[in-house]
């Protein structure tokens, strides 16, 4: 493991003691399941230190990956009203209809 990982380790142990959520650092360094049930649990926090170096953290461990969004073409929520064709006018006046 890299000394900068390490460091982040070390760093968030600390940074969980301080919230009560110590856990083992050769425990979490060793077993990949561990340390993904610590980082869940230590990142439910609101400090955002915590947050930051564990999500640093979670990178440098491959536990996150960037899945590419695919945005599908936006459709208009109205359909437009269907033409309705118009006939064209005739000469002069038209007999319609009668009157009573």
């Amino acid at each position: 493991m890299k000394q900068e990982t390490l460091i982040l380790v070390a760093k968030l142990r600390r940074l969980a003691a301080k919230q009560g959520k110590s856990f083992d650092v050769a425990r979490f360094v060793t077993d990949l399941g561990f340390a993904k049930t610590v980082l869940d649990d230590v990142l439910d926090s609101d400090d955002e230190e915590v947050l930051l170096t564990g999500l640093s953290l979670m990178k440098e461990l491959g536990f996150t990956t960037v899945i590419p969004v695919v945005q599908a073409p936006i459709q208009a929520a109205v359909s437009p009203a269907p033409t309705v064709p118009i006939p064209p006018k005739t000469q002069g006046n038209t007999y319609i209809g009668r009157l009573r």
